[in-house]
């Protein structure tokens, strides 16, 4: 009888299969075959049914003595459950053949989650949050819990890999990904492929995903001129030059600008209508262009050509630039593209401020600056209203007053009219003309 692993890796072949029994705690039947090529394989060998049959537990030396102990402990207790442990091998091996990876899991999800309203909303997530739930999945997990079967992720997994996460990339995003994952399981568990949802109950607090504190960064009307000034003296990509600018003049979404199309843009109407299934408010929402952006545009069609994004990439035809064009620009001007920060770099005595500060500042110059109500601006920046009565009954659209705030901001920040005269004009005395 085989007791050590010095002895398996002393058998040699013969001209026939043989076998040699090993010794196991779990009992007799632990078994090793030699084949004349002198391949070996572990197996369990046993009755059942008073029939003899025989269990595969593996190659030696792929799988150890250790390990076919283990096994064949494992094999036992089937036995003597009355389970024939080839069966259950056979039964497992179909239900792993029927069972969904994580990366199956996330597309059947997806395909779920972009056409199902929402709890707080009662409408579908906007292209634009479901695309962002696709770059989450890409850059962030995919490569971690892609090819694991669901039904062998559980809550040290879900901690592990929200972990990594929040210690090598992003607190936010990996808080963001706790939330994607409970839900990605929360639709396993609901079509049977798991009994429980290993996510559920994970706090972002636990692991060290709490959301970072929200932003507060503002650009002063000085910042502001001097980010201008830098797009135009840096030797930027121009469509991403001027989409920074645009998102200066606008106040916009990043993402809902780069996807604009010619189509919507009426530059002799002075409007950029953008349709409603690419808002992430999922509603048709319409910028009454200054004549700043006007132009703006204008030497973008020229950039352009007949091409049908606004912002289209020159590498990929077809395709606008992506939001990681813009937050490299930014880095670039502020010296922050390597790891080193370039203190040559434009901006770089700046406070540090990220593309999304724009938007941010953008609102923020309209109440300084001109003193436009609060809810004027709110439909500016197309926020959907909080309160579901407003949302019902107000449908004014304050159409002149976000014309005049916008044609306001962009002769401001070009520095077309004096600063004691913007300053003192009140969107009060507009509505009185």
């Amino acid at each position: 009888m085989i007791t050590t692993d010095r002895q398996l890796k002393a058998l040699k072949p013969k001209g026939t299969v043989y076998w040699e029994s090993v010794q196991s705690p779990h009992g007799g039947g632990l078994a090793i075959r030699v084949q004349p090529t002198g391949s070996k394989a572990w197996y369990y060998r046993y009755r059942f049914n008073g029939k003899q049959d025989t269990y595969s537990l593996g190659r030696y030396p792929s799988v150890g003595l250790l390990e076919a102990r283990e096994s064949h402990g494992e094999a036992v207790a089937l036995h003597a459950q009355g389970i024939n442990p080839k069966h259950a091998q056979r039964d497992e091996k179909a239900r792993n053949e029927s069972a969904w990876t994580m990366a199956v899991l996330f597309d059947l999800w997806l395909q779920s989650y972009a056409k199902t309203p929402t709890v707080r909303t009662k409408r579908t997530p906007s292209p634009l949050v479901v695309e962002q739930a696709c770059w989450r999945w890409g850059h962030y997990l995919k490569e971690r819990v892609g090819s694991l079967l669901v039904k062998h992720v559980d809550a040290r997994t879900v901690k592990s890999t929200v972990s990594k996460i929040a210690g090598t990339q992003s607190r936010n995003q990996a808080s963001k990904c706790l939330t994607m994952l409970r839900a990605m399981l929360a639709y396993a568990e609901a079509h049977g492929q798991i009994d429980t949802n290993p996510a559920q109950g994970i706090q972002p607090g636990q692991l060290g995903a709490t959301k970072s504190a929200p932003r507060d960064r503002v650009l002063s009307l000085a910042e502001i001129k001097r980010l201008w000034d830098a797009i135009e003296s840096a030797r930027l990509d121009a469509s991403a030059a001027n989409a920074l600018k645009l998102l200066i003049l606008t106040g916009q979404r990043r993402g809902e600008l780069l996807k604009t199309k010619w189509q919507h843009v009426d530059l002799d109407g002075g409007r950029w209508t953008l349709p409603a299934e690419t808002t992430k408010s999922r509603r048709e929402h319409t910028v009454y262009l200054s004549s700043a952006a006007v132009e703006l545009l204008r030497q973008q069609q020229a950039v352009t050509g007949n091409r049908e994004y606004v912002f289209e990439s020159q590498r990929s035809s077809g395709q606008p630039i992506g939001d990681a064009s813009l937050t490299t620009a930014i880095a670039r001007l502020q010296g922050r593209k390597l790891a080193k920060q370039n203190m040559k770099a434009p901006l770089a005595d700046m406070p540090r401020f990220s593309v999304h500060d724009l938007r941010r500042s953008f609102a923020t110059g309209l109440l300084k600056h001109f003193g436009t109500a609060p809810h004027v601006v709110e439909q500016m920046l197309n926020h959907a209203p909080t309160d579901r009565l407003i949302e019902t009954y107000q449908r004014h659209d304050y159409a002149k007053e976000q014309c005049l705030a916008w044609q306001a901001w962009g002769k401001l920040v070009l520095g077309n009219v004096a600063e004691n005269n913007v300053f003192t004009m009140k969107l009060s005395q507009v509505k009185a003309n």
